[in-house]
């Protein structure tokens, strides 16, 4: 397992989908680590993390959230990140390397400083799904 948990947050439905991504970076991490279908779990949780962000950034643009723009732009720095992972997917100790040292610390760090703002935003607007 490469991570069993984040911090939550202060609105649920943000809560719900990072533990659902954290199961397809596990089954990834998984499947790297055990010569299993790296392609099919990379997919998997690309479209995983896609779908993340779709739904953050339309609540956000339903509420008006104020950090909106960086908050956007983050999402589409670390997805173009991914797609260039793509031609690696061969190269598992590169993965690995990636994964680890990389793509895991940004996700906590993103977690506990931008995303844990915008779900106070969305908290305190009683934002619904």
């Amino acid at each position: 397992m490469l991570i069993e948990k984040v911090n939550p947050v202060a609105f649920e439905p943000m809560n719900e989908i990072h533990n659902k991504e954290l199961e397809y970076i596990n089954k990834l991490f998984d499947a790297i680590e055990n010569n299993g279908d790296i392609e099919k779990a990379y997919e998997e949780f690309l479209n995983d993390v896609k779908e993340h962000f779709a739904f953050e950034e339309k609540l956000m643009e339903k509420y008006s959230f104020f950090a909106i723009i960086p908050h956007k732009m983050e999402h589409s720095r670390i997805l173009n990140e991914l797609e260039e992972l793509k031609n690696k997917l061969d190269n598992r100790e590169y993965l690995q390397d990636y994964f680890k040292k990389a793509f895991v610390p940004w996700l906590e760090n993103h977690i506990n400083t931008i995303d844990t703002v915008t779900a106070g935003f969305f908290k305190m607007v009683n934002a619904t799904i």
